[in-house]
């Protein structure tokens, strides 16, 4: 069914609970390649000749490195994917780039009256994602 799942993660517990989605999910598809997608937020941009994966990529792998290690422990063939700019952006512009079958990404929580003032990137991914999407509370 699924080939190509992408799984977004920062760190945060929500994420965890989307990547454990993304695992079950994975480990019924035997051929299911997992995504594990982050984003470097970079929200200043100098004059400078400057590549935010060269200067932050470590620290960042070794922040999504605890859901890597679930996935692979579930069966599930994971892959790490780094990628910068706006969250939300790059999140979609990825699943469209890279053929992804679902995109599984977790919820900041935020109550209705919170997420309408300031936000959240899954709210913003599920409206422009072209591909399913699975939001984790």
């Amino acid at each position: 069914m699924y080939k190509r799942i992408a799984v977004a993660v920062d760190g945060s517990d929500n994420s965890m609970r989307a990547v454990e989605q993304a695992a079950q999910l994975a480990s019924l598809m035997p051929e299911c390649v997992v995504d594990v997608l982050s984003v470097i937020a970079i929200d200043v941009y100098s004059d400078m000749v400057y590549d935010p994966i060269e200067a932050h990529g470590e620290a960042q792998t070794e922040l999504v490195h605890p859901a890597v290690e679930a996935l692979r422990n579930a069966g599930v063939e994971a892959q790490v994917k780094l990628v910068h700019g706006r969250p939300a952006d790059e999140i979609v512009r990825y699943t469209k780039e890279n053929d992804v079958d679902l995109l599984v990404i977790g919820s900041r929580g935020l109550n209705v009256l919170q997420e309408f003032a300031i936000g959240s990137v899954s709210h913003k991914v599920i409206k422009h994602c072209d591909c399913p999407a699975l939001v984790v509370k």
